[in-house]
């Protein structure tokens, strides 16, 4: 995706550089702090990214857009986790991104009810899930890249990715609509799957939910920057001061 479609994309969405300090000027190096990300930084205002907003950059190179008034670090660097997971193939990183109890009680719904099923062919686990929703990116990446482009070149390409920008920011709620129950509607369909009150559960054995719309761009095997998540709504719960998904 060229730099224009990503500025498009990100700024239909409220500036969440407004809400935080941009009177910053861009950084020419980059100094990470105790929580692994850098200072804001305000691109110059004859920068092809000044639209975009102000952004952090973090150990990984990976620019991170959210208002930290509202958002913690350590939030938007659990939500990178998870995905870099993909990005990597990383099964044990995946498992420690998910709330312990959720990766070994889904594990054992996938080998009781997915395994030798008419699409499954032998035991279905979390390392399936992982690999499926793996792929599931691949495939997105390869379709940004082929609606990008019809070059013969593309159709060698295997969708591999890596993650250029993360933006997060608060969900908004309607009237009539709480934070708890928002929660509780993210949480229906495992209550449904365990069979139990699974949002009860998890709130009595973690510190609380953290809820967030974010989008994902990546540079794909182009050599170009595409969106292969957009608007996407996540939640967290935080155990013993970490942040942990559920997915």
């Amino acid at each position: 995706m060229k730099l224009k479609k990503i500025i498009a994309v990100l700024t239909a969405m409220v500036c969440l550089a407004c809400l935080a300090s941009c009177e910053k000027d861009a950084a020419s190096s980059v100094s990470v702090g105790e929580n692994s990300v850098g200072e804001l930084i305000t691109p110059d205002k004859d920068s092809e990214e000044y639209d975009l907003g102000s952004y952090r950059i973090d150990r990984n190179g990976i620019k991170l857009y959210y208002d930290d008034t509202a958002i913690p670090a350590e939030l938007m660097l659990a939500l990178e986790n998870y995905f870099l997971s993909f990005q990597n193939g990383d099964l044990e990183a995946y498992k420690n991104a998910l709330f312990p109890d959720y990766a070994e009680r889904y594990d054992k719904y996938l080998r009781e009810n997915l395994s030798d099923t008419s699409e499954h062919n032998g035991e279905y686990t979390l390392q399936n899930s992982f690999e499926a929703q793996h792929g599931n990116l691949e495939s997105r990446m390869l379709s940004e890249i082929y609606a990008d482009s019809e070059s013969e070149n593309n159709k060698g390409y295997s969708g591999k990715f890596e993650i250029t920008r993360i933006r997060g920011e608060r969900p908004s709620l309607t009237e009539g609509e709480t934070e708890e129950s928002k929660v509780k509607d993210f949480f229906s369909y495992l209550d449904d799957i365990f069979n139990m009150d699974y949002y009860n559960f998890v709130a009595e054995n973690s510190d609380g939910f953290e809820r967030l719309t974010f989008f994902i761009f990546a540079k794909g095997e182009d050599g170009e920057e595409h969106r292969i998540i957009s608007e996407t709504e996540i939640v967290f719960a935080k155990k013993d001061g970490k942040y942990y998904t559920f997915g």
